[in-house]
């Protein structure tokens, strides 16, 4: 049985939540771990898993603030593991929340390296605006 990720939010670390019974993937707040794979290992892992049978429609929900370069790094390896779940045939969707231009951007940036649906989502002090 597939185990829930769930790592809670620091001053450093996004909160992550990987739940596939109840269809939640989602990565939320500041991302600045000095070593993204030890922080994001336990995501690649879940997601490897989780290829085998995955749900029939996989939103994943990147929320972000900020994030430095070891987790954009890591935020790709991820979005290579939607892609190929995407490229067999199975509905995938990334949302890319953001409340900056900058972090539009970078989600733009992944978007054309990985070529999956993105929806990008305007946040504002946490609420949605478009």
């Amino acid at each position: 049985m597939l185990r829930i990720v769930n790592i809670n939010q620091t001053e450093i670390y996004p909160t992550i939540i990987m739940d596939k019974e109840n269809g939640v993937f989602e990565i939320k707040g500041v991302s600045l771990p000095l070593d993204g794979k030890d922080l994001y290992q336990p995501v690649l892992d879940f997601l490897d898993e989780y290829s085998q049978n995955p749900n029939k429609i996989t939103l994943f929900v990147f929320n972000l603030k900020y994030f430095n370069i070891s987790s954009s790094k890591m935020f790709l390896f991820m979005l290579y593991k939607l892609k190929e779940l995407y490229d067999s045939g199975k509905a995938v969707v990334v949302v890319w929340s953001y409340d900056d231009e900058d972090i539009r951007e970078a989600g733009d940036d992944f978007q054309h390296m990985v070529d999956v649906p993105f929806q990008f989502k305007e946040v504002f002090e946490g609420r949605l605006v478009s």
